[in-house]
């Protein structure tokens, strides 16, 4: 046999073996069986605010009786805020004809505003006040709210992750920067009024993904008592020293390979009111395992606390096959009681996670949400 005849031969082995691998833990015949959970009696915040309360009751109600809430983050075009090129606007809903059920925010940005300008330009006033109101908007279109927070390095870009944690905590060297964003946070939080002046409640996830290594709150950056305190510390400062009432507290790490790795870094029951797990397709053929795997691990610890639980992140960058809705989201999570699930955002056609118009996927993301158990916005109201 020639060489070349026999490399063929072993590659095709190798795809037939991976194609298996890859399907090896999806059952076509099993079926979702949503939670049997009730509205917890003690939150986080201990004083947390009715339509916080209401909202966690709300979720158990969709979970109970409707399916699996679709979102994306920043659904409106770029996330970021300042222009970008080739801006893609407004393309979940003139896709969808509907708005997600779930529309994510980041604060990112809301430390990087000049302090100079905090009560003379109004700088950081003008952030908090597009930032609230395209919350509003999200939230009129039916939208339920999360937001996640890649802080910034309080070094600035390019600086060394060792350490940083620790020094945000009591006695640390960047403790009055921390108090300092949390204080901003707190003015958006409190600043999240609807029209007929309620509060509006939103799914936070601080520190999120923290078993990886990409942010200086990571694995190999600080210890896992110094992530603990720094989970407790921004629950207590917010709830108690800031007055944010309208949080419910998510506790959501990258891809974990077992039960151990993901309560690694828990910071224990009366700080977290809801589990989530982040994970993403890079096409390395285990999306479709990981996906079903992670869920698994994390609704067994969820059940045992009482609590919801979510596919948090997950999404192909670019949406690099025009399938991947039916034949890989789909197929992760339809057997799963998550309540909800997000994509991340559309920045411009050279990063984006949802088909804008003309793109190829487009028919497959619609027939996708076309499927009686997820959600959007019209869904759940």
């Amino acid at each position: 046999m020639k060489k070349s005849t026999f490399l063929v031969i072993i590659s095709i082995v190798l795809l037939i073996i991976s194609c298996e691998q890859e399907d090896d833990l999806f059952d076509i015949n099993a079926v979702r069986i949503p939670q049997t959970i009730t509205a917890p009696s003690q939150f986080a915040d201990p004083n947390l605010n009715q339509q916080a309360r209401d909202l966690y009751s709300r979720l158990i109600n969709i979970n109970h009786n409707k399916g699996i809430a679709f979102g994306q983050q920043q659904p409106f075009g770029t996330g970021n805020d300042f222009p970008v090129p080739n801006k893609l606007e407004q393309d979940f809903f003139e896709v969808t004809g509907d708005h997600p059920a779930i529309a994510g925010f980041d604060l990112e940005l809301i430390s990087l505003q000049p302090e100079v300008d905090d009560d003379r330009l109004g700088f950081l006033k003008q952030f908090i006040d597009r930032f609230t109101n395209s919350v509003i908007e999200a939230h009129e279109n039916g939208s339920i709210i999360t937001m996640s927070w890649h802080h910034v390095h309080p070094e600035g870009f390019g600086s060394s992750f060792d350490g940083v944690v620790a020094k945000f905590l009591e006695g640390g060297e960047f403790r009055q920067e921390y108090i300092k964003r949390l204080a901003r946070a707190a003015k958006l939080f409190n600043n999240l009024v609807d029209a007929q002046g309620n509060s509006i409640p939103v799914l936070f996830r601080p520190w999120h993904e923290m078993n990886g290594n990409f942010f200086f709150w990571g694995e190999d950056f600080r210890t896992t008592d110094e992530y603990t305190q720094l989970w407790k510390d921004t629950v207590r400062i917010l709830s108690e020293e800031f007055n944010v009432h309208n949080l419910i507290y998510v506790y959501a790490p990258n891809l974990v390979s077992n039960r151990s790795e993901y309560l690694r870094n828990y910071p224990g029951d009366q700080f977290v009111d809801m589990l989530g797990v982040d994970v993403y397709d890079f096409r390395n053929r285990n999306f479709l395992n990981n996906t079903i795997r992670n869920l698994q691990i994390v609704e067994a610890v969820a059940n045992e606390k009482n609590m919801l639980f979510a596919l948090t992140e997950t999404g192909l960058e670019n949406v690099v096959d025009n399938n991947w809705w039916t034949q890989s989201l789909y197929k992760a999570i339809r057997s799963s009681s998550i309540t909800y699930t997000m994509i991340w955002r559309n920045d411009m056609t050279t990063f984006f996670h949802a088909p804008f118009l003309g793109h190829p996927a487009k028919d497959d993301f619609n027939e996708f949400l076309q499927k009686e158990l997820i959600l959007l916005s019209g869904d759940i109201q």
